[in-house]
């Protein structure tokens, strides 16, 4: 029974091409140099540029009001 019929044959697929090289990784050296930058920036900031807050800033000096000084004033 099988001489009459024959199965036909299976595809021929190509292999996939291959992924794409990854980038080859930075030198330590110049890892160490770039956080050795970002640390020197965020140094220069310094206090001031933590602390402002608004346009006025923390440091910057309070208006004088009139003050309560006795309790019930």
């Amino acid at each position: 029974m099988g001489g009459l019929i024959r199965a036909p044959k299976p595809a021929q697929l190509e292999p996939p091409p291959a992924p794409p090289a990854p980038p080859p990784a930075p030198a330590p050296e110049q890892v160490a140099s770039e956080s050795r930058i970002a640390a020197r920036q965020r140094s220069l900031r310094g206090r001031p540029g933590t602390i402002a807050t608004s346009e006025r800033g923390v440091l910057a000096p309070l208006p004088v009001a009139a003050r309560k000084s006795l309790l019930g004033e």
